[in-house]
């Protein structure tokens, strides 16, 4: 039962897990991109910074440089060529707020600036112009940039406010983290439908291109092996071309058939079937075109398993026993007759079918694979097998395969029913 579930849970969720492994990749996709950007801009704000001469003259540097003589104020010469090189301008104000020195100072400004003037130019501008300043004793060092050089604002938050910043900061980082996983989600499924439309798409056209020319190969390899105007040789020639191009058509529909399951492409057209009159049907067939002795099935269905009914695909339950049955031909490993026992039951609502064989057995290999959870290529000896076990789980149902004590291969299938 512990394998019943793996299997089923594998099949259920592994269209989720390929999901989730492109929403993974999508996710670290988006996040590096967002990073790489992020730095990107990062990178480049500081180049620029670097590259803009911040090194602004200050007040206390132009105050040092400034002496005091019996004709005035005297800037040093570095000084004045330093504050000429980066355009800028300096003035010193009295107590009173009246201009006793300046150096290249516009001629907009004026000369004398009350203290409410004072007052605003310490946070803001002077008539357009970034100033900074510099108290010294009773004097103020007044040492502005050109407009449009500098922006200069005081920035002031309540306490308040910078609460609620600390406190919704994680939230602020969640939704971008969301807004990266939700990309993601979008991006993934968007690209998963996609590449396995692309797929079901491909395999279909393919198969269909290689139909026609197999169906003309086919028609003249029986009309050949039916002509008496060749030799026994080649009609046999003729006979092995036609069973081989067969053997090619099979494959193509299993191919085909293989690829919708895998990703649930292939519309079940459900409808109330009879299990016991399917077997049926696929049992006579098998045995009329036998040699007599050369197969055996002997079918057990319980009298009131007769009547059950489970919602399926017709086609697609023929194609279950003709696999099951033509794989216990084809792999029973006898010289003899080959026992094909086909058991049919009612259990807790539950429709259960049992097929087994008097065959060597499935090897550990085989079973091992049927009961993998990995995605891998199925062999040709066990393609008929997988088939057999994606329908049957493409219809809500479990199946499990193994070798009986005296021999011989096993496959229990369990599938929801109701009487009609």
């Amino acid at each position: 039962m512990r394998n019943d579930k793996a299997e089923r849970m594998n099949y259920n969720y592994r269209r989720a897990a390929r999901f989730l492994s492109y929403w993974v990749v999508a996710v670290l996709g988006i996040a590096g991109l967002t990073l790489v950007l992020n730095m990107v801009f990062l990178f480049a704000s500081s180049v620029v910074y670097v590259n803009t001469d911040t090194q602004y003259i200050y007040g206390g540097s132009v105050m040092e440089a400034l002496t005091l003589t019996q004709n005035g104020y005297v800037l040093d010469r570095e000084m004045e060529e330093e504050l000429a090189r980066k355009d800028q301008w300096a003035m010193l104000l009295d107590e009173n707020g009246r201009v006793i020195w300046s150096a290249r100072k516009p001629e907009e400004l004026e000369d004398e600036y009350s203290r409410s003037d004072i007052a605003r130019m310490s946070k803001w501008y002077l008539k357009g112009y970034p100033v900074q300043m510099r108290v010294w004793d009773d004097r103020i060092m007044i040492v502005g940039m050109q407009k449009e050089t500098m922006w200069k604002y005081p920035i002031e938050f309540t306490i308040p406010w910078m609460t609620f910043v600390e406190r919704t900061i994680l939230a602020f980082l969640f939704i971008n983290l969301a807004w990266i996983v939700v990309f993601a989600f979008v991006f993934a499924k968007r690209f998963t439908r996609k590449r396995e439309q692309a797929r079901i798409e491909w395999i279909a056209g393919i198969s269909h291109d290689i139909r026609t020319p197999l169906s003309v190969v086919m028609g003249y390899a029986d009309t050949l092996e039916h002509s008496e105007g060749l030799s026994v040789e080649a009609r046999q020639q003729a006979a092995v071309i036609r069973h081989q191009s067969m053997v090619m058509k099979e494959l193509i529909a299993d191919l085909n058939l293989t690829s919708q399951l895998e990703y649930s492409m292939q519309a079940l057209r459900k409808e109330k079937v009879r299990p016991a009159e399917i077997i049926r049907g696929v049992a006579v067939s098998f045995l009329n075109d036998s040699l007599p002795g050369e197969l055996e099935i002997d079918m057990r269905i319980e009298p009131d398993a007769e009547q059950l009914c489970i919602n399926a695909d017709r086609q697609l339950f023929v194609r279950i026993f003709r696999n099951l049955i033509n794989n216990s031909i084809k792999h029973s490993g006898k010289s003899g007759s080959v026992e094909i026992r086909i058991s049919m039951w009612q259990e807790k609502k539950k429709c259960q079918i049992h097929l087994e064989d008097n065959g060597v057995g499935y090897s550990e290999e085989v079973l091992c694979r049927l009961r993998s959870r990995k995605k891998e290529q199925a062999g040709e000896n066990i393609r008929g097998l997988q088939i057999v076990k994606k329908i049957i789980l493409a219809h809500g149902g479990k199946i499990r395969f193994g070798n009986g004590e005296e021999g011989g291969g096993y496959c229990t299938m369990t599938l929801r029913c109701g009487r009609k």
